[in-house]
């Protein structure tokens, strides 16, 4: 990580927005400090240890050509193409207020740029953010969609930098926004905050196939009665990964549901780790929250930490979390084996189905093939790898 002092005195003159903002984030995430592990949210990932990790993680082009998606590319932070479609508007870049939580602070003082973008309409095509670059960057993007707009949003992360990026979602009544996202390489811290209006739908679908630090951290608000949320995640571990999502789902409304579920698939020294803390409100009666975490270890010095919560206000609600982890299914294994599969294919087999679980969230196939064939690479290059070792 950069030193961010020296960082904003060398480029305040340079950054968008109001500068007495930025310097007052600024301030208050230097009196906070980086997280650590007595924090309870951060107890799992040691932030100061993991960025000073490198990974020789590679980074594989994605063709998007069969979606003819609307294009932002951030190089370095700097916005070098902006999307432009019906229903579609681009505002100015807007800093952050102060808050409490010292990463977003420090986003809020350094954010290079980022999308501020209104949709209004049903998007015919998604919009893809692209991050590529090989120094550190702060992106803030703030996604609107009005009262019945659909969209579907893809983050694709490409950098090997650290990277700290703030996503701020706001869904109007009926609104439905699927957001996706995919990280290969890097430092990403990545904070999103999202909120439901009345008959909104939220669905997020996060893919992990690399990286020395992915740390992902949600804070979904519920506010009025019909709104959904569900949060799905795959992580690809390898070496000495470390990917962690952290997750507050807050069911303020009654009639309202989430289900969040996160499947690791864990090798060599890798680390994962699941924080998941549904909120249900005294008011809000009738809530169906549904939380599930599976881990497929792959060897003795990966390590899984789950902790999923339920903090339940009303007494009319259909909630339940749960937790499985475990190795390879050794009787699949045999019976592929049996069947002339050699045992990198046999195992190369039941992972795929395992990340599939996953995968099948995103309705549109073309876009579900492009990260079909990703984690498909990802797979056999680890498991030849681990073959030839």
């Amino acid at each position: 990580m950069l030193n961010a002092q020296a960082y904003f005195d060398r480029m305040s003159g340079h950054l968008p927005g109001d500068a007495a903002t930025r310097a007052s984030a600024l301030a208050a995430a230097e009196k906070l400090g980086l997280p650590t592990r007595r924090q309870e949210a951060w107890h799992y990932t040691d932030l100061t240890r993991l960025l000073g990790m490198t990974a020789d993680d590679r980074i594989d082009a994605l063709d998007f050509s069969a979606i003819n998606p609307l294009m932002a590319m951030f190089d370095d932070g700097e916005l070098i193409d902006a999307p432009s479609a019906k229903g579609l508007t681009m505002q100015a870049f807007e800093v952050a207020s102060v808050g409490d939580d010292a990463m977003r602070n420090y986003n809020a003082a350094l954010a290079q740029g980022g999308l501020n973008a209104v949709i209004d309409a049903e998007l015919a095509r998604p919009l893809l953010i692209t991050t590529s670059g090989i120094n550190a960057m702060h992106l803030h993007h703030k996604i609107k969609l009005a009262d019945g707009a659909k969209a579907v949003l893809v983050d694709n992360h490409m950098s090997a930098a650290y990277t700290n990026v703030r996503f701020d979602i706001a869904l109007g009544e009926s609104a439905e926004l699927t957001f996706i996202r995919s990280q290969q390489a890097g430092h990403q811290v990545n904070a999103s905050q999202v909120e439901l209006a009345r008959g909104a739908q939220f669905k997020s679908i996060a893919l992990v196939s690399g990286g020395a630090l992915a740390r992902y951290e949600a804070q979904i608000k519920v506010r009025a009665e019909g709104a959904h949320a569900e949060l799905h995640s795959a992580v690809l571990g390898r070496d000495k990964n470390h990917a962690d999502f952290t997750y507050e789902i807050d069911h303020q409304a009654a009639d309202t549901s989430s289900n969040t579920t996160a499947y690791n698939v864990l090798d060599d020294a890798s680390r994962g780790v699941f924080q998941g803390r549904v909120i249900v409100r005294q008011d809000a009666q009738h809530v169906d929250a549904q939380m599930q975490t599976r881990a497929m270890m792959l060897s003795d010095g990966a390590e899984m930490n789950a902790k999923p919560e339920l903090e339940i206000y009303a007494d009319d609600v259909a909630c339940a979390h749960g937790s499985a982890i475990g190795e390879l299914d050794r009787d699949a294994l045999f019976f592929l084996r049996a069947r002339g599969l050699d045992a990198a294919a046999a195992r190369n087999l039941l992972v795929t189905g395992f990340i599939e679980q996953v995968l099948a969230h995103i309705d549109d196939a073309p876009l579900a093939d492009v990260f079909r064939a990703l984690l498909a690479k990802k797979i056999t290059a680890q498991f030849l790898k681990s073959e030839a070792a």
